[in-house]
């Protein structure tokens, strides 16, 4: 992670990374280089953004040409990378790195917690009258389509602290932060699961089937964040992890309790029917995917807990069972 440089003055040289500056030829169209000088500083009263105005030190078509940085992006450039640290940092002196996904939560309601990647844009601003390219970082939802602008959560007085996602100390989380960073992991691993085999259905002419998988890892689980009965329910109980890890626990009561909302929300899960015999072809590729997940996530032998599991309490009927093996060979194996 980064420690944000204090202060910023007029006449400091500004080196942009070659991503980035890929990035504002791409939405300029001019190749600008990557070195710039802070000529100027303007705080923007109405959404109290500060922004660097910033000079090319390259000629573009013979004129001067100017950008914009907001503040968080000027001094994450200048920043000094420190030991990564997860037991709640301030945006105002610490950041993740780009592309890194993080939880948001608000201090002042422990229970408002977002999950997103920590990503730069670039747009257009105007400033003085004329209208300059900005870069600036949002964090992207996780869960849905949106994004906030990192100042948002920077202001000093919404009280936001930052924890990283993927990260081996969740000591300092709390039940609520370690659900919501258990589902966002997990889906990571879903994705690439759900892609493994729908490359594989692709090849055996299941296009659709491979279609309608990708599209179902874009929102597995997300009722878990979004659904908040659900996700204080299982917030309960996600210290004990013991049936994901041994095939041979089976589930208590008290955690059935605690999972029923999950699963009348989520058609992956046998649980959610009456029957096994009603979920659809998409539903039981979509259930091997999430049990090839968690095996990746928690490390355990796969085929085997696979055929435990459908001994102690599944029981799928002789002639779907050999289907949904088959599926897990598929993801168990160097298929790519």
């Amino acid at each position: 992670m980064l420690k944000l440089a204090e202060c910023l003055k007029i006449g400091i040289r500004i080196i942009l990374p070659e991503l980035w500056k890929e990035k504002l030829v791409d939405f300029s169209g001019k190749n600008l280089g990557t070195s710039f000088e802070i000529v100027n500083i303007f705080k923007n009263k109405a959404n109290r953004v500060t922004y660097y105005i910033c000079k090319s030190e390259k000629e573009v078509d013979e004129k001067d040409f100017y950008i914009a940085l907001t503040e968080y992006v000027a001094k994450y450039i200048l920043a000094e990378e420190v030991p990564d640290c997860n037991s709640g940092l301030s945006f105002t002196e610490y950041l993740p790195s780009e592309d890194t996904t993080i939880l948001v939560t608000n201090c002042k309601n422990p229970s408002e917690v977002v999950p997103g990647d920590f990503k730069i844009q670039t747009e257009l601003v105007e400033i003085d009258n004329r209208s300059l390219v900005c870069l600036d970082f949002i964090i992207c939802y996780t869960v849905g389509n949106g994004f906030t602008t990192i100042s948002y959560y920077a202001d000093k007085f919404k009280k936001y602290t930052w924890k990283f996602v993927v990260n081996d100390d969740l000591s300092y989380m709390t039940d609520y932060e370690k659900m919501i960073q258990d589902t966002v992991v997990h889906k990571m691993f879903v994705v690439q699961s759900c892609e493994k085999l729908a490359r594989y259905l692709e090849r055996e002419g299941a296009t659709e089937h491979a279609k309608g998988l990708r599209e179902r890892a874009k929102v597995h689980d997300d009722s878990k964040i979004v659904c908040e009965d659900e996700l204080e329910a299982l917030s309960k109980i996600i210290n004990d992890k013991s049936s994901l890890r041994d095939s041979s626990k089976l589930l208590s009561s008290i955690k059935k309790d605690a999972i029923r909302l999950h699963w009348q929300h989520n058609t992956h899960h046998p649980d959610h029917f009456n029957s096994i015999l009603d979920m659809s072809i998409l539903d039981r590729m979509e259930m091997v995917c999430d049990w090839h997940a968690r095996s990746m996530q928690y490390k355990t032998d796969f085929l085997s807990f696979v055929k435990e599991r459908q001994e102690n309490r599944f029981h799928f009927p002789d002639w779907i069972f050999p289907e949904l093996y088959h599926y897990c060979e598929v993801l168990n194996s160097e298929y790519v």
